[in-house]
């Protein structure tokens, strides 16, 4: 699961057409563009989450494609659309993105779940179907191909139209129907539960006619809390599989910060660039960076370890 906020938790993401057009063109783009799978995205005001699957290890390349079409698009309308206002940026600049790496068919179904009803939980609408925003759900798995025409801003040289398909998870097993019964059933859940916390607060849905009134660059009351988790891995309740997954990334955390202190050993002894440091390890076999190292690979050519993934429920076996 991915997230990001905008900056200064302004309401640039606030539902309308233009704005809904913008988000799925750039998101499809993106994913087009680096191989990647949807399953499930739902736009609040002031951030977004979305749910994916990253077959090619190319997901730090999408959400540059991503954040920066929108963050692009949304400067160019609303310069025009408030030319009196100074906008300068649209991401917080505090975190690029949020990323939660789900390890089990559990975490899957409780992350899309926490997704596209989080405008109930935020006290928005009543039920997430109602949520006037971007949002891509369940309900869309298997219903065909879909549409979506390029914004009037930034883009030039890209497709009028782009088609494509919200597809279910392929590591939750089972007929259709029945993935899509499940999804929806944690959903219900995760409405269900909400709702009660709102109503145990006395607290009213906004309803969409104040929704539809929001001023984009009004932002929440009051200090963001600070200090609150940002956890790696999610697994659904399933304590000992979030163990397991806290001590593989504790692992190769470890072996990752071992393997670049070793390397820039090597420059600095050595060599005159990374790349020659890269391929003076690599013919030594030795000190190789841990399996899942993407940027040190891809940049400069560093050998990795095997991908030992059997802490992870959804690993394919080798």
């Amino acid at each position: 699961m991915l997230t990001r906020s905008t900056v200064m938790g302004l309401y640039l993401l606030a539902p309308g057409k233009t704005v809904n057009q913008i988000l799925e063109y750039c998101l499809v783009w993106a994913a087009q563009r680096r191989g990647i799978r949807i399953h499930a995205f739902s736009a609040q005001s002031n951030h977004y989450h979305l749910v994916v699957t990253d077959p090619a290890g190319l997901l730090s390349e999408f959400m540059q494609d991503f954040n920066r079409g929108v963050a692009c698009c949304l400067l160019a309308y609303y310069r025009k659309r408030f030319p009196e206002r100074r906008m300068d940026a649209v991401w917080s600049p505090a975190q690029s993105f949020s990323q939660q790496f789900l390890v089990n068919a559990a975490g899957i179904r409780d992350k899309i779940a926490y997704s596209v009803t989080n405008p109930v939980k935020d006290g928005m609408v009543s039920q997430y179907q109602q949520w006037p925003g971007l949002r891509l759900c369940p309900d869309d798995w298997g219903t065909g191909t879909r549409t979506v025409r390029r914004p009037p801003y930034y883009f030039k040289h890209t497709p009028e139209e782009l088609t494509y398909e919200v597809v279910p998870p392929t590591q939750l097993d089972g007929p259709l129907e029945q993935v899509v019964a499940d999804a929806n059933h944690v959903i219900d859940e995760h409405e269900a539960r909400a709702r009660a916390t709102l109503a145990a607060k006395g607290r009213r849905f906004a309803g969409l006619r104040r929704i539809k009134a929001t001023d984009p660059f009004d932002a929440p009351r009051g200090q963001r809390p600070r200090g609150n988790l940002n956890p790696t891995v999610a697994a659904g309740g399933d304590a000992r599989a979030f163990a397991n997954a806290v001590r593989a990334v504790k692992r190769f955390r470890s072996a990752y910060r071992e393997a670049w202190r070793r390397f820039n050993a090597t420059v600095k002894r050595f060599c005159a660039t990374y790349r020659e440091a890269s391929q003076r390890m690599n013919a030594s076999l030795e000190h190789l960076f841990p399996g899942g190292t993407l940027l040190m690979h891809r940049r400069y050519g560093c050998a990795r370890a095997p991908l030992d993934a059997r802490w992870c429920h959804l690993a394919t076996p080798s």
